[in-house]
């Protein structure tokens, strides 16, 4: 009877053993500390009576540095005086890395290396996995308390990695005496190891072997002298079967009824959920937590089908569980939300064990929805800064507003779970005008639309006060499909821009909404700052082409129109002047033929020039005529394709033809080419001009070209230059000029 009571007890640690190690899955991550262990170990040891508890690891000598490191907290033993001291050097050690606080798992990272047998039950390397609790010696521990200690396998999922470990459970001698409380001192041998001593005489012995250790327990027997040793023989044959059943029945009777409270205390304290429920669908049996979760009392929860308790969209899945476990499935374990009295719901998380034979189910529940709440809100927190990451790329990439809007009006949609999102502009009328929307506002508020303050709309409310606000019950909401829209205001370098508005089918947004949609207005702000200091760079960049374009052409006219003039008239005087002397002075007529001669070199060389500064057929005829007149004056053959004759903006038809001029000299002094092609059509909106020639190639802008300043006027203009000038392949020169030039500078 005392070997079935101290067997039971080992086998009751056993589980609890086996329950800790189930716990190190839910308990992961590295952040979860002896604290948290330490609470859910007290849960469930203390109604069992068991004092101490620890997750231990093994750690070789030479990664002892980074294990304190990880884990904070140095490796440690017990002194001779139970000190807490350092652990000098060995080549292992078994640190209890997470403990319950008490003797002798009472500090993180105790080495239990040395106590008595530990080191054997674990083994070393793959052989330490064990399936299942095993027991060391009974023997006294350094913090002096006499005991044993049951581990098993516990590995903990860290990260992206788990980390092997062990679940250790101490089991007092004195709760091992305790278990047999209807005999006599007795004497207790476990693994070789023994403690109590008998007085004398003869000893009853039963033996039985549970967690891989061998238990002995010895029980006196004391000497019965005079007619009590008579008496047995007198009775014995009278009352021997009546005497085996009776004993028999009352060993049975009071090990059922120790058993049965251990159980109702188990259930009674248990912070798990704990129910028994039919097959038919209602609950049997509920422990205490049961009521205080779901806030009801066990009369009101037994008299419900528990499938009202579970929230409408998990009854499908909890419905398709339970067919699961009628069809035999023996173990079970999923979620479900289960619905307060308040309306409120706790995300439960549920193992299930059936007996077909009575057709009931048992079922153990862990509360896990702040674990999930919280999982949630790293989820949505990481959604979150993806999106965020996503606007700024775009933002810092400088594309254009537009492309932004539309960007940041999708994310808030994605975020927020809305069904309809627009970004307005406020414009000087009072009106807002749509640059961007989608869901459900794509239709009633396209890009371009104007919406004007009317009551009960929340963009309303945000160009009153320039305040985020919410709005319900409008019309023109009604007609988006909505219930709920939620707008917050737009700032750009301190005014009010414009505003971001949501919208949901739901009742409410969350209260974060405007919180979270703020980081978006932000960074459209900056896009916006951005695009305009882009503009206002690209209008100054066009002023400056303009102004120098206008200054070229003054020149040019000046020299056309005043020095070349007074040089062609110099060089008619000359000539006059030569006819009219007389053919007797030879030499003043050699002379002046020479200097009608270098007058005329000058007015050529000054065409030249004032050709090269602007040329005049540019102005007058065009951009084809002047293309045309360089490739007549070009040293290399040039191939003309031009689709495009009529008359474009000045700044594109100087940029076109400078460019082109700009190439042609590069292959005539450079390339060493003998063709050049030259093509010019519009495609678009856009001009494109193309000159490729067949010459030793290798142009780069980097080398600081002619065509570096070029580059500067064609991005000045909003326009695109591609060089393809591979070494020995000749060289491709694409120009893309739109043609609409103050709308490409303002994108």
């Amino acid at each position: 009877m005392a070997a079935a009571q101290i067997r039971g007890r080992i086998q009751q640690g056993s589980s609890l053993t086996e329950s800790l190690r189930r716990s190190m899955v839910a308990l992961a991550g590295p952040e979860a500390g002896s604290e948290e262990f330490e609470s859910r170990a007290s849960r469930w040891l203390s109604p069992a009576g068991f004092p101490a508890a620890a997750w231990v690891e093994e750690v070789p000598a030479s990664e002892r540095a980074a294990y304190e490191q990880r884990v904070g907290h140095p490796i440690v033993r017990r002194d001779e005086r139970l000190r807490i001291v350092p652990v000098g050097s060995k080549s292992s050690y078994l640190p209890a890395t997470l403990v319950s606080g008490i003797p002798p798992m009472a500090v993180p990272g105790i080495d239990l290396g040395d106590e008595s047998g530990l080191a054997g039950a674990i083994g070393l390397g793959p052989a330490g996995a064990l399936p299942e609790a095993r027991a060391t010696p009974l023997a006294t521990l350094r913090d002096g308390t006499s005991g044993l200690l049951l581990v098993t396998s516990a590995p903990r999922l860290t990260g992206d990695h788990t980390t092997p470990g062990f679940a250790v459970l101490f089991v007092s001698e004195q709760s091992l005496r305790a278990a047999a409380s209807d005999t006599a001192p007795l004497q207790l041998t476990v693994g070789g190891t023994s403690t109590g001593h008998l007085a004398g005489g003869a000893a009853g012995r039963s033996t039985f072997t549970e967690a891989g250790q061998r238990f002995d327990v010895a029980v006196p027997q004391d000497p019965v002298q005079g007619a009590a040793a008579v008496l047995p023989w007198i009775i014995l044959a009278a009352g021997l079967v009546l005497a085996v059943l009776a004993v028999t029945l009352g060993v049975n009777a009071a090990r059922r009824a120790r058993a049965q409270a251990e159980l109702d205390r188990l259930f009674n304290l248990s912070s798990d959920l704990i129910a028994v429920a039919d097959f038919g669908g209602r609950f049997l049996r509920v422990n205490p937590a049961v009521k205080q979760i779901l806030d009801y009392t066990a009369e009101e929860i037994q008299a419900r089908p528990y499938l009202e308790f579970v929230h409408p969209d998990d009854r499908e899945k909890t419905v398709a569980q339970a067919a699961r476990l009628r069809r035999g499935e023996q173990v079970m374990s999923f979620e479900n939300r289960c619905v307060r009295r308040d309306g409120s719901y706790r995300q439960l998380e549920w193992t299930l064990t059936p007996v077909l034979d009575e057709r009931f189910v048992y079922g153990v529940a862990r509360d896990v929805t702040d674990r999930r709440q919280a999982e949630g809100e790293l989820r949505r927190l990481a959604g979150e800064q993806a999106a965020l990451r996503r606007v700024a790329t775009l933002v810092a990439r400088g594309v254009s507003p537009a492309e932004v809007f539309l960007a940041v009006a999708k994310e808030v949609e994605g975020l927020l779970d809305a069904q309809a999102t627009t970004i307005g502009r406020l414009e000087p009328d009072g009106t807002m005008a749509i640059v961007a929307s989608s869901g459900t506002a794509r239709d009633e508020l396209p890009v371009g639309a104007r919406v004007r303050p009317e009551s009960g709309l929340a963009i309303t409310e945000v160009m009153r006060t320039g305040r985020s606000a919410r709005a319900t019950d409008s019309d023109f909401v009604n007609r988006l499909g909505i219930r709920c829209r939620v707008a917050v205001p737009i700032i750009v370098e301190g005014s009010l821009w414009g505003s971001i508005a949501a919208g949901t089918d739901r009742e409410q947004f969350p209260d974060d909404a405007e919180l979270r949609m703020a980081a978006f207005t932000e960074l459209a702000g900056t896009a916006i700052a951005n695009a305009a200091s882009r503009s206002e760079l690209a209008a100054s960049r066009r002023r400056i082409v303009a102004a120098s374009d206008e200054t070229r052409r003054r020149i040019e006219r000046d020299l056309h129109d005043g020095t070349q003039q007074r040089l062609v008239s110099l060089a008619l005087a000359v000539r006059v002047a030569e006819a009219d002397v007389p053919a007797d002075q030879g030499d003043l007529r050699a002379e002046l033929s020479q200097i009608a001669t270098s007058l005329a070199g000058a007015i050529a060389d000054l065409q030249d020039l004032a050709r090269g500064i602007h040329p005049a057929i540019l102005s007058q005829g065009g951009l084809g005529p002047a293309l045309r007149t360089l490739a007549r004056r070009s040293a290399i053959p040039v191939q003309l394709d031009l689709t495009s004759n009529e008359r474009l903006p000045d700044p594109i038809e100087a940029a076109a033809y400078f460019v082109a001029s700009e190439a042609l000299a590069n292959a005539t002094k450079h390339a060493q080419a003998s063709a050049i092609d030259v093509s010019l059509a519009q495609r678009n909106g856009s001009l494109l001009l193309s000159v490729r020639d067949d010459g030793v190639g290798g142009a780069d802008l980097r080398q600081g070209s002619g065509l570096v300043g070029l580059h500067d006027r064609v991005e000045a203009l909003g326009g695109t230059i591609r060089i393809d000038s591979p070494p020995g392949c000749g060289t491709s020169l694409v120009v893309n000029l739109p043609l609409d030039v103050e709308a490409a500078g303002s994108e």
